[in-house]
């Protein structure tokens, strides 16, 4: 007969409450409790290896006394982590489902090669992703997730981009999968962003490849 795991669960707290009345000692230490499995949903199988081995840490802990806190700090330490889901499968099991972070951007700092994610974290790459756009210029995360921000609320994707110019002035030019060149003002982007959507099907810019929007209202463009 199939036992439900609210039912399953009520076992083993009776068990606990029963062996701790005897030994308290003796029950942390009984190896039916202890941790034997780490099961990761959501990585591939080199990600995986490489948190399991930040999860040997719990193993052969004593299940009931493993407190959340201690997987979470693990967890949280990965970069290419967006969120995630634990749960205690008893009597020795944790299983963790985890929601991997989205690449959104290549990025250089220092020679080094990095992916920034959406979780707003920089992860470590050995090669630059050419499905993704590059931003150059050195901008601080706070500062690219501003433009990020922008764009997703106007009528370009970031998909649309291939690589993002950022200016110590704050300011962004973007430079598109097409060629195009715009270059943008230091306030209200998405204004700018939203009237070159506008206009860029219309006769007279097919041949336009630089759209300086930079003083607002006004439109200077460059032909090829």
């Amino acid at each position: 007969m199939l036992i439900s795991k609210d039912k399953r669960i009520l076992i083993y707290l009776f068990l606990l409450i029963l062996f701790g009345s005897i030994n308290n000692k003796y029950f942390t230490n009984i190896s039916f409790f202890k941790i034997k499995n780490t099961k990761l949903v959501g990585l591939n199988d080199v990600e995986k290896s490489n948190l399991l081995t930040e999860f040997e840490i719990i193993k052969k802990k004593n299940i009931f006394f493993l407190q959340k806190k201690e997987l979470i700090k693990i967890l949280n330490s990965n970069d290419l982590i967006e969120s995630f889901l634990i749960n205690k499968n008893y009597p020795s099991d944790i299983n963790i489902i985890i929601q991997k972070t989205n690449f959104l951007a290549n990025i250089n700092i220092l020679d080094e090669n990095f992916l920034i994610g959406s979780n707003k974290r920089l992860i470590k790459s050995k090669l630059s992703d050419p499905n993704l756009p590059t931003v150059l210029g050195n901008p601080s995360l706070k500062d690219f997730f501003l433009i990020n921000d922008e764009i997703l609320k106007s009528s370009i994707k970031l998909t649309d981009i291939k690589k993002l110019y950022f200016f110590p002035s704050k300011r962004w030019d973007l430079e598109l999968n097409s060629g195009i060149l715009i270059k943008l003002p230091m306030s209200n982007p998405i204004n700018s962003l939203n009237k070159y959507f506008e206009i860029k099907s219309l006769p007279q810019f097919n041949d336009i490849e630089i759209f300086d929007m930079r003083v607002e209202n006004q439109i200077i463009v460059n032909e090829s």
